[in-house]
């Protein structure tokens, strides 16, 4: 399994390096294929005073959960000992515990868009703000990719500020990954 080591360096590398490797909460899990790099750039939680941002200032290798729209909770490893910076995983290939994911999503949906975008795949693997700050490895573990995969690169989704950075990462032509708008 990855330790907090793996999440100590920068957030634009770490994000690359977390493509392919699997992702486990519970008896559910998948591939990770898509990701978000965020550091101290004007998008990022870390420019946020107060509670918010604390984690990605303060820590690597924890669990920084975060819900937006008032419903969806997002995923996040805390990264980089030297300033701020965390991952948004964006969307996993489920591999594992597919029945417990279809158990939670509140319609019938082909497998590989029950993890796609960040508030899907916290519901299929039932990631919710008790998770955050908990060091990684204790409920959400990452076990290494066997193989590197072919990695392309964008700007970052939903964002209005820092979209000239093309820190988001995914494995192309992959059904998993989020449709980009």
């Amino acid at each position: 399994m990855l330790t907090a080591d793996f999440f100590a360096r920068d957030a634009v590398t770490v994000a690359q390096e977390l493509l392919g490797c699997t992702l486990w909460h519970g008896d559910a899990g998948g591939i990770i294929v898509e990701t978000e790099a965020y550091t101290d750039d004007p998008a990022s939680h870390a420019v946020l005073r107060g509670p918010r941002g604390q984690l990605m200032r303060e820590t690597y290798g924890r669990l920084y959960v975060y819900l937006i729209y008032g419903m969806y909770y997002c995923l996040n490893f805390t990264t980089d000992t030297r300033g701020p910076g965390a991952v948004l995983i964006r969307a996993i290939a489920p591999t594992h515990g597919i029945e417990s994911m279809q158990a939670r999503t509140p319609r019938p949906m082909p497998v590989h868009e029950l993890a796609r975008g960040p508030g899907r795949l916290c519901r299929a693997l039932g990631i919710g703000r008790e998770h955050n700050g908990e060091q990684i490895g204790r409920r959400v573990c990452l076990q290494p990719r066997a193989t590197v995969p072919p990695i392309a690169s964008s700007p970052r989704i939903g964002i209005t500020q820092g979209r000239d950075l093309l820190w988001r990462f995914f494995i192309p032509n992959e059904p998993s990954v989020s449709r980009f708008r």
